[in-house]
């Protein structure tokens, strides 16, 4: 099984309108805005510990592998 990240993930997604919806169902279990969402994927934010760990549960994928340390 090869290991992707957060980002990763996102970008190998169709770049029509599934990813906006990838986007609003993350924002929605994360209970952040789309805005937040989309400020992670970019790098300019990280999310906190507990918000990983729900991203992680809601795409079935280990958290260090979503959002690896440098």
């Amino acid at each position: 099984m090869t290991k992707k990240t957060f980002k990763q993930i996102y970008e190998e997604l169709d770049p029509t309108p599934p990813k906006m919806k990838w986007i609003r169902r993350i924002a929605k279990v994360t209970m952040r805005s789309e805005l937040t969402v989309r400020m992670w994927l970019n790098g300019r934010q990280t999310p906190e510990p507990l918000v990983q760990k729900i991203i992680a549960k809601e795409l079935g994928v280990e958290v260090n592998e979503l959002f690896p340390k440098d």
